[in-house]
Formats: C-alpha cells, structure tokens, sequence
C-alpha cells in the first residue's frame, strides 16, 4: 500500500468562495517559496475580482436573482480548475509546504496501490530562448534518452536559480525556486535585472515528490 497525495476543491459555491478567500492570498504572499509562477498568479487575479463580483452581486438585494445565482455559477468551474492546476503543479508534491498550509489547501494523503516508482536518475538539458524582453523560456531534454520526454513518473522539473554577475559556489547559494510542467516554462524578470546573469541548477522531480540528482550549473544572460 503506498500513500499518494491528493486534494479537494469545494463545489458548494459558498464552501468554494470561503475556500479561495483563504488560499489565495497564501498563494500570493508565499508564491516565490512555493514556486508558483509570477504569470500564474497574474492571470488568476482577474478571475479571482470577477468572482468576487458574482458572489457580491448574488448577495446585493438589487441584483440577486436567478440570473446572478447562474452567471456564479457557471464561473466557478472556471475559477475552480485555475485553482486545481497550481495546486497541482505547485503545491501538491512540494516538500516545501507546510504543514498548515497542506491543511488550509485541502491536500491530504489517499491510500491506493500502485506501482512503485523509483526516483528519477537522469537528470536535465535545457535549452533556454529569448521570447520577450527580461524572460527565459525552457525546453527540456532527458539526460539519458536525449528526448523532451520525461521519465516515466516524472511530475515537473525543479529549478534553482540566483540572478547576479558572477556565479554561485553551489545549488545551495541559490535563492529563487520555480516548478515547471509542460505548460508552465518561464521565469520572469524585472529591469533591475538587466546585464546580470540568472545561474541554474535543475532537476526532476516524480508523482511520489522523489527527486532525481541536480544537472550542473547553466546560465543566461537577462537582457
């Protein structure tokens, strides 16, 4: 019996609202520990006033009505699977939650058999290309098979990153963390930035939270 994780997302619509009352702003204050992606959580913030929006329209005397009730509804499952998808790709398998938050997001433990994975051996290539000004976008390749593919079991990539002029001694001078998958391969940066160079380490991370071993040191110049 091997313990996987899982998470939940309320469909009450009033258990939902309070659920993401609560969860975004740890998003938010805590996204650059987790991972999550500066763009992940600019495209949610939108959505998230336009929640807040139905739900204060179905509770305004002049506007509640069916036609409120409808339009909430019809946007939770939206809004909802927004939610699902950092959840998923960022927290669910991070080591680096923590316990309450774990709590607060619903993940939880679920029991089931399945076939054990090992952790990951090989480890990363990446090619990183220049798309828009003060960003880096990532393709990866498989150590060992040499395709994008990853590892069987394999959830996302981890990357460790330091932005400055000269590089780091080691993985652990490195700052910055971000998860990627298949539809999350950017890193975001700012003008302060520009003439510096954002050094890397990377490395796979599997369903069970398994990681595989760092592939050594790469850089990019942000411009």
């Amino acid at each position: 019996m091997t313990l996987r994780n899982t998470f939940s997302i309320p469909t009450n619509p009033a258990a939902f609202h309070k659920f993401q009352k609560t969860v975004i702003p740890i998003f938010i204050a805590k996204g650059t520990l987790y991972g999550i992606p500066p763009l992940s959580l600019s495209d949610l913030s939108p959505k998230t006033i336009k929640w807040n929006g139905f739900v204060l329209a179905c509770d305004t005397t002049s506007t509640k009505g069916p036609g409120a009730t409808a339009n909430r509804n019809e946007f939770q499952q939206e809004y909802s699977d927004d939610i699902a998808v950092i959840l998923e790709d960022y927290l669910l398998n991070n080591p680096l939650v923590t316990g309450a938050d774990r709590l607060t997001f619903l993940i939880h433990q679920m029991g089931g058999s399945k076939n054990t994975l090992s952790a990951p051996t090989s480890t990363i290539l990446t090619r990183i290309t220049y798309m828009e000004p003060f960003a880096h976008y990532f393709s990866f390749s498989d150590s060992v098979t040499g395709k994008m593919a990853k590892p069987k079991g394999v959830s996302f990539v981890e990357l460790r990153y330091a932005i400055s002029v000269s590089p780091p001694t080691s993985v652990d001078d490195c700052g910055n963390t971000v998860f990627m998958n298949k539809n999350k391969k950017k890193v975001q940066f700012t003008s302060i930035d520009e003439g510096k160079k954002a050094w890397y380490y990377g490395r796979y991370v599997n369903k069970n939270g398994d990681i595989g071993p760092w592939c050594a040191m790469f850089n990019a110049g942000i411009i």
